[in-house]
């Protein structure tokens, strides 16, 4: 799945903030549960969201983190 298959943003509703598409679930609300310890299993079947679309959340995550961390110096290993 890809990301714009699996969220949404609509201005004119929760204030624009990306959502899970169809629902009104932030996908923020994904990684403070994972944070938080709960397993992504927990959190799929207690929002009914489709599991494709938390691992194209997760891969778009991933990958940000990737790009930013390649972009600062201060997260190179200098030892």
């Amino acid at each position: 799945m890809t990301l714009e298959e699996a969220v949404w943003i609509d201005p004119g509703r929760m204030s624009g903030v990306p959502c899970f598409r169809g629902t009104r679930l932030p996908v923020q609300q994904l990684f403070d549960w994972l944070a938080d310890g709960v397993p992504l299993d927990e959190f799929v079947r207690d929002f009914e969201i489709d599991p494709r679309a938390a691992a194209a959340v997760l891969r778009v995550g991933s990958a940000a983190v990737r790009t930013a961390a390649t972009q600062n110096p201060a997260c190179a290993d200098l030892a």
